[in-house]
């Protein structure tokens, strides 16, 4: 086996900050000074900028056969280049969002789905539940059982460490818990999640909201929300991208929000000031634990810490197959 040289060893354990939201699009959401504000439910409205929010050490980075691979990075910054000019342009409703420039939109907006932290943790519990699920499900079968640890034992070349019969019992029992813990993994369902995403964003026609004089679009650490209205006034929120009649909303900048949906034609429009604070209150509702404004009313930090964090991926929203009961419902 080949062991990671020192310089290895030292890139390896050398980290860096790797945003999660781009600074680029936050940059959108400050207000004439620059300024970034920040709402977390039930502490202080803090002022800050775009390069100091939304990162982690090594969000994408995983070294797992020796070495720093980066490469979910590089493709996500891809992505992120071609849809940054678009964005930047349609702060102004005079620029017209085509098919070509609304395909790129709509790549970042998978990716923007799917490579937040509240997303990636939902999948590696996901992962976690379903080995947990075919754990049991071996364990209940005692012939399959004991050919399973036949196979362990012949891989590792040593016995169990537990008695078989010891071991059945114990998973039996259900007493433990089950992590995914492999960056790796998660990078990798992170992209499967986007690109699965995106066969059914590409089918989706565009339309761009301007905000009017006076008002304006927040953002939030989960930018990315969908809408299933029930045709009597009332949407389900955080349906699946290929649900019927699913609406998928994403604020591009503080003037402007990006709506996808099957069966609409191109259009770009400045809509209603009570439409706006529709759109605010459902990112409030799904946002993880931030909320990203261009302005530092008091009023929105009361709102956020009233309404926020509502809607959560594997909680009540992005289910397999959720009872109507538990889905979160809004006036439209």
């Amino acid at each position: 086996m080949a062991f990671p040289s020192e310089s290895e060893q030292s890139a390896i354990t050398e980290q860096k900050a790797q945003h999660y939201i781009p600074k680029f699009y936050l940059k959108g959401f400050t207000d004439k000074q620059g300024k970034l504000w920040v709402f977390e439910k039930f502490k202080p409205l803090r002022e800050s900028r775009p390069k100091d929010e939304a990162h982690r050490p090594d969000y994408y980075t995983h070294a797992e056969k020796g070495r720093r691979d980066e490469t979910a990075e590089d493709v996500l910054k891809g992505a992120e280049s071609r849809a940054a000019p678009i964005i930047l342009k349609l702060a102004t409703s005079q620029f017209v969002l085509t098919p070509e420039r609304a395909g790129h939109l709509i790549i970042f907006v998978a990716f923007m789905f799917a490579r937040v932290p509240s997303w990636r943790e939902h999948l590696d519990n996901l992962a976690a539940q379903l080995a947990r699920e075919n754990i049991l499900k071996t364990a209940r079968d005692r012939t399959k059982f004991n050919q399973t640890c036949d196979a362990l034992e012949r891989a590792t070349g040593k016995p169990l460490d537990m008695d078989r019969g010891e071991l059945r019992d114990y998973i039996l029992g259900g007493q433990y818990d089950i992590k995914q813990g492999s960056k790796g993994f998660n990078l990798g369902s992170m992209f499967k999640t986007a690109f699965s995403a995106l066969d059914e964003l590409k089918f989706m026609g565009y339309q761009v909201f301007y905000a009017p004089k006076g008002n304006a679009f927040v953002t939030s650490d989960s930018p990315v929300y969908t809408l299933q209205p029930d045709g009597e006034g009332e949407a389900a929120i955080g349906m699946g991208f290929g649900h019927d009649n699913v609406e998928v909303y994403f604020p591009l900048n503080k003037r402007a929000c990006l709506r996808l949906k099957k069966g609409i034609k191109p259009m770009q429009r400045v809509i209603e000031a009570g439409h706006v604070d529709q759109i605010n209150s459902i990112t409030m509702a799904t946002a993880s634990q931030y909320l990203y404004s261009s302005e530092r009313y008091r009023r929105l930090g009361r709102l956020f810490d009233e309404r926020g964090s509502k809607v959560l991926a594997g909680k009540n929203a992005f289910m397999a197959s959720p009872p109507p009961q538990e889905l979160t419902k809004r006036k439209r």
